[in-house]
């Protein structure tokens, strides 16, 4: 994702953007190009023990099931034993934290979320890892898009409809989220500080009560994960106005980007990011980042990820490193803009 706002706009920040948007176009072809010279460079006799993939989240979450799913191909790939370690607490810092201070030498990887990985920093003002220093960046994974949506008795038919209200009546419009601090709910301020106006949050515990919310009317507009609300826009109990995403999704075809919107730039996604600690050596991370391009296509992986509305991103370790600083400085911002801390 890119800096959205045009307080934060800039020529170099614009020069960033678009090369993060050709990376993102071309990570797959890429990936695909890249992974038999990654594969080739790695060490001779590594993995020579199992390789430890540590998911900071409880077990049965999208974290984990992309986890497994990697884990299992990988291993298969590699003649390995890859091992999923669930470690969850705290937002997944605790995890991440684990793996940041774990050896540096290819056996301990962290799959962590947009949470733990770029929007922790702006959340806890002592948190125990820097993502940015402990971390040398495998791949983005991965990307969850956000929606925009509202419920079917909504009078609201577009962003700028949203916008409009929200600025006419500041703080009344109100959001849902599956807790304060995550993609939902920093994804709605992003929303508040690009578009200049003022809204309420109404944090839930979980995804499902966010939806009811929408579809009951308690709430005015959520931004939820498109797998979240895919049933309720099947059923025609909500309607998307917009996806939070660098392009339009296969599956909401006639549903526009927030950029065509006019709020440009717009990019707000749940991501999944590999990562291994600081130091592991380059052919090391090299390896790694060619077996995860390699299992992503994979038809088995493939269905799975379209089931779950996860988009495959498998960037290489420089684009995704580049990506990482853009998404903590952004939700860094945003943070600080909607005054918001978990300490």
């Amino acid at each position: 994702m890119s800096l959205p706002t045009s307080r934060l706009s800039s020529a170099s920040g614009a020069t960033r953007r678009a090369g993060l948007r050709l990376a993102l176009g071309s990570a797959v072809a890429a990936a695909a190009l890249l992974a038999p010279w990654a594969q080739a460079a790695g060490p001779a006799g590594y993995p020579s023990k199992p390789i430890r993939l540590v998911v900071p989240f409880s077990p049965g979450g999208s974290t984990d099931i992309l986890g497994r799913l990697l884990a299992q191909k990988m291993g298969e790939n590699m003649n390995a034993t890859v091992v999923v370690e669930n470690k969850p607490g705290a937002n997944g810092t605790l995890g991440c934290d684990q793996v940041a201070k774990s050896p540096a030498d290819g056996y301990t990887i962290v799959l962590g979320d947009v949470g733990c990985m770029a929007m922790a920093p702006g959340l806890y003002t002592k948190l125990p890892y820097d993502p940015l220093k402990d971390f040398a960046v495998v791949s983005l994974v991965a990307r969850s898009p956000l929606v925009l949506a509202v419920g079917a008795q909504s009078p609201f038919k577009s962003v700028a409809d949203l916008t409009a209200a929200a600025r006419a009546q500041p703080g009344k419009l109100n959001y849902p989220s599956s807790g304060t601090g995550g993609p939902n709910h920093l994804g709605a301020e992003l929303y508040a500080m690009q578009a200049k106006v003022k809204i309420s949050h109404i944090p839930y515990k979980g995804s499902a009560p966010s939806v009811v919310s929408l579809v009951a009317g308690e709430t005015d507009f959520g931004f939820l994960t498109a797998v979240t609300v895919d049933s309720q826009l099947k059923a025609g109990k909500l309607r998307a106005l917009a996806v939070a995403h660098n392009e339009r999704l296969a599956s909401l075809p006639d549903v526009p980007t927030m950029d065509e919107q006019g709020l440009k730039g717009f990019q707000a996604d749940a991501w999944f990011m590999a990562a291994v600690p600081a130091g592991t050596p380059k052919p090391i991370v090299d390896r790694l980042y060619a077996e995860i391009a390699k299992a992503l296509p994979d038809p088995v992986v493939k269905a799975k990820l379209d089931a779950m509305g996860v988009l495959p991103s498998a960037l290489t370790p420089a684009a995704s490193a580049e990506f990482h600083k853009v998404e903590v400085a952004k939700w860094r911002e945003v943070i600080k803009s909607a005054h918001i801390t978990l300490d």
